[in-house]
This record gives C-alpha cells, structure tokens and sequence, in this order.
C-alpha cells in the first residue's frame, strides 16, 4: 500500500513540475510583443478618450509624469507592429540595467517586469538590504 501510494505521488508530482514548466511561458512578459490591430484614432481623440481608467492610472504613474507617452511603449496605432502588450524590449529601451537584471538574476528566473510592476501603474520601489 505505501508503495502505491509513493508511485501515486511520485506521478502526481512529476505532472504537476511538466505543466508547470509549460504554463511558465505563457505568464511570462514575452520576449516578443503581442501584435494587434488598433483602429486609427479620430482627430481629436486620444488614448484617453477609450482608455480613462488606464490613461487615469498611467498619468499618475513616474512615466507619465516624465511625458513617456501611450506611444513609446505600444508604438503608433497606426502601425502593424501596434503592440498590445509590449514587449520585455520596450522596457530595455530606457531601463537597460533593470531588464539585464530580469534576465539574469537567478531570483528573477521567470519574472518580468509585471512581477513586480502592475501595467500602467508603475511605482518606484526599494531593494531589501542584503541580510534582510
């Protein structure tokens, strides 16, 4: 019976690590951004204008209040490669060191900037001192 019960485990476990491992990509800030189709923009209108809650949350946020607009990030709705969800590369365009980090710290294995950092919500936050 123990042994029935230690192979019971033994399988349990070892379908829990392969699903693991193949839902990790898909929770993952991607390497590549999610392409999508956005329609153009009326004269006139802004993000803002279809976006209040997000525009409200991004406004408020240290991008906003250093002018990082709608654009920098998703690109131009105009474009094919409009991004909806942005790539980990956008990130890098201004925040080299922090991405390197993301991708090399063995703590941050499978961690993205979103781990940390709620979409269009960005606060700055401190490190815990080593030891802590």
């Amino acid at each position: 019976m123990n042994r029935f019960r230690a192979c019971m485990f033994g399988s349990a476990l070892l379908l829990f690590l392969f699903l693991a491992a193949a839902v990790q990509p898909a929770i993952a800030q991607q390497d590549k951004a999610t392409f999508v189709h956005h329609r153009l923009i009326p004269d006139g209108d802004t993000c803002a204008t279809c976006h209040k809650a997000v525009y409200d949350q991004w406004k408020a946020s240290p991008h906003g209040a250093n002018g990082v607009e709608c654009t920098v990030c998703h690109g131009e709705t105009t474009a094919t490669d409009f991004a909806g969800r942005p790539a980990l590369s956008a990130c890098d365009t201004c925040h080299t060191d922090q991405v390197a980090q993301v991708k090399s710290d063995a703590f941050m294995k499978g961690k993205t900037c979103m781990s940390c950092h709620e979409l269009h919500n960005f606060t700055d936050h401190k490190k815990a001192a080593v030891g802590e």
